[in-house]
């Protein structure tokens, strides 16, 4: 399973509506391999929806989660917006403090 993220930003006058995550997953079929659908609001004009996808590879469940994006574009389940990119979201990683013995 993967963790994909969709950055979008809505066409003016669209905004993010505030029952985008209820319509959105309701929108998803079995052949999606959604196994959950996250909506994050940025701004009125920016959101993410974050994918957590079942899929055999990484570049894989990326294609896919632009695919559902673009087909929930194309149904317009999601307000209109452009897609702006499409990838796992990067993680900081702490490094261990270095102890002097």
């Amino acid at each position: 399973m993967y963790l994909v993220h969709a950055r979008l930003r809505t066409v003016p006058p669209a905004e993010v509506p505030d029952d985008l995550r209820e319509t959105a997953r309701a929108a998803l079929c079995p052949r999606d391999r959604v196994e959950h659908l996250a909506v994050h609001p940025q701004s009125a004009e920016h959101f993410t929806l974050g994918f957590y996808l079942l899929s055999g590879s990484l570049r894989e469940a990326e294609r896919h989660a632009e695919a559902v994006c673009r087909r929930l574009l194309g149904a317009r389940v999601l307000p209109p917006a452009r897609l702006l990119d499409v990838g796992v979201p990067l993680m900081p990683m702490s490094v261990p403090e270095l102890r002097s013995g």
